[in-house]
Order: C-alpha cells, then structure tokens, then sequence
C-alpha cells in the first residue's frame, strides 16, 4: 500500500504525517510517545478502505525541535495541531481513533474543531477529573521521580505495568518500527505530555457540548475499554465518560494498547462500527 508523506503546519510548527490508502479519511491520535507508525497493523487493515492519516505529536520523533504550549494548554494545543494535520492531509471532516492520550486530544478536538470530526472513538481516556484513584496517582508520582532523575526507560516501563500489566498480542500482529530518537522523545513526554494528563480537567461544559453536538447531528462519539484491562482505572473512565456522554461502552480486543497489540481484531471491530453508523 502506497505511504504518501507530508507536512502539517501548525502555527511555527511543522507536523510530519503519513497517508496511506484511499477511501473516506480516519486519523489515528497514538497514544504515549507513539509516532506515525505506532499502529502499522491497524493501518493496514483500515487502509484497505479508508484513507487512515497518522502523525508525530508535536515534540515526537519528526515532530521534534518545536515549543510546546505553557502548562495548561498542552492537550489543547495537541487538538489544534490535530486539526491542522487534518486540513493538511484530509481536506474533509474525518473518523478520529485515538487511544490513551490520544483519545484524551480527540476529545478536545471534537469540542475544539467539530466541523473537522465526522465520528471519535475514544479508547481509555485516562480522566483523572472523572475517575479518583489515590493508589495509582502514587504510583505515577514514582514514574515522575524516575523520570525527573532521568531513569526514563525504567520509568516508562512502570508506567506501562501500571496500565496494562500482562499485555498479550494477537498473532502476526506488525511490530512498530523503533523511534529515531526515543531517548528525546521520552524526555518530551515526561516534561509536558505525561503531566499534561494527570492534571487533566475536561470541563464539564466540554461533555455538554458533545452530547449537544451529537443531538444535532454533529460528530458522534463512541468509548471503548479493552477486554483485558476491565476493571482497571482507564477501563473505568472509559466506562464513565460512557455514562456522562449517554452512549454505550464498548469494547476492543486485547487492553489499553489494543490498537497494536491486536490490530487486526481492533480493526475488524471499529469497521463494523463505523458500517453500523456507530462512528
């Protein structure tokens, strides 16, 4: 399948993307510091009948070298930089799967830019503002300290046990290609991405505006847990931002890194939502 690539420009920024395949467009936000190619197995599979755009998030891989946004504004400006990759790559409103992190950024694109966003699958959305949960927010302020001492690998590696502690992967699933510089990656997420999350606050008045948006035709938003991590707490604000949003919870194979551990269920799965008109 032919890979075009391009670059988005977002404000003094320049976003480094990928097109693969041909059809009505989907935009994969990766979650971590995941880049274009995190999800090489899912895109395969969506791309055999959608146009599936990936991107390095500012500060990631290609995307490197830029200013982030002060504190407080860093998953905003995520969304912004989103919809200029959108415009860039799509040039129509788009289905948007974000995982993680990224699902966190899809919502705040959807409130954001909701002419650019036909449909939202948001996969585990850690929501620290919808879900309390002092015994993980410790262990994630062991993460930080590993990180802050630069033990960035260890810490990234506790962060992952902390989220999905016994991940499987579906046979022949494609294994991502290594960062070209995971080490400045790494050192990108822990000072602005990683904090930006736990101090996540959707404002209330953000989920009113996506059941109003939704009520009157506008972007629909699908949640989704992984099979393998009910239970646990990003299952758990999946399951309630499915309650606050009025829309079922549903759910993907594998566990919070279904989108590449399982690609190729995952994205049997999201096809069918999107045929049934759920995304």
């Amino acid at each position: 399948m032919k890979v075009v690539t391009g670059w988005a420009e977002a404000g003094s920024a320049a976003l480094y993307y990928e097109r693969t395949g041909s059809g009505p467009p989907v935009l994969i936000v990766q979650g971590g510091v995941s880049n274009a190619g995190g999800t090489p197995g899912l895109v395969e599979h969506l791309s055999r009948r959608h146009a599936v755009i990936t991107y390095d998030r500012r500060g990631i891989a290609r995307s490197a070298g830029v200013e982030p946004a002060p504190a407080g504004a860093v998953l905003a400006q995520h969304a912004d930089d989103a919809a200029s990759v959108l415009m860039a790559a799509a040039g129509e409103p788009a289905r948007v799967i974000g995982a993680s992190v990224g699902a966190v950024i899809g919502l705040h694109l959807t409130v954001r830019w909701p002419s650019a966003v036909s449909g939202l699958l948001a996969h585990e959305p850690p929501l620290p503002s919808l879900v309390s949960d002092p015994e993980r927010e410790q262990g994630l302020d062991d993460v930080a300290a590993r990180a802050a001492r630069g033990d960035l690998v260890p810490a990234v590696q506790q962060m992952a046990a902390l989220t999905e502690p016994d991940p499987m992967t579906e046979p022949g699933a494609a294994v991502a290609a290594p960062s070209p510089d995971l080490m400045s990656d790494l050192r990108y997420f822990f000072a602005h991405d990683f904090t930006a999350v736990r101090t996540e606050e959707l404002p209330a008045q953000a989920l009113v505006a996506l059941r109003e948006l939704r009520e009157v035709g506008g972007p629909l938003v699908a949640v989704s847990g992984g099979e393998r991590t009910r239970g646990r707490w990003e299952y758990e604000c999946a399951r309630v931002l499915s309650t606050v949003l009025d829309v079922p919870l549903r759910e993907l194979p594998g566990g919070h890194n279904g989108l590449s551990s399982h690609p190729r269920t995952s994205g049997e799965r999201i096809a069918e939502w999107i045929d049934e008109g759920a995304l």
